[in-house]
């Protein structure tokens, strides 16, 4: 895991390191084909880019950050990206790198698995 800012535009997404403060990365919104989230009080939630790869992240606010990119990218065009809610899911960590994402709900919170998936 890593520190990042996530600054949303009506444009693009930007990841910031605040620790050097250099821009990591920068998702056009028109790039963002899904959102994934479990259904438990987890914090993760994927940013699914086609074109690219995948975002994975955590924060207290997913719901509400969720919400953000929707409407960031309703705002500019008549797309809106599907959200997906379940308590497993896949994305690419890199263009070759497939991993899955488990929760499960554990005594005292929710249990997170994070697992490479062999590419098919």
């Amino acid at each position: 895991m890593k520190r990042r800012i996530l600054v949303i535009t009506d444009f693009a997404l930007y990841l910031v390191d605040p620790d050097a403060d250099i821009l990591k990365r920068r998702i056009a919104l028109a790039a963002v084909d899904k959102l994934c989230i479990s259904k438990l009080s987890d914090n993760f939630f994927a940013i699914i880019v086609p074109t690219e790869y995948d975002c994975l992240m955590a924060s207290t606010r997913k719901k509400e950050i969720v919400d953000i990119i929707i409407k960031a990218i309703k705002s500019t065009s008549e797309y809106e990206p599907q959200v997906a809610s379940s308590n497993r899911f896949e994305y690419h960590a890199a263009a070759e790198v497939i991993k899955e994402v488990e929760f499960e709900e554990a005594e005292g919170g929710v249990k997170t698995r994070i697992m490479h998936k062999a590419k098919s």
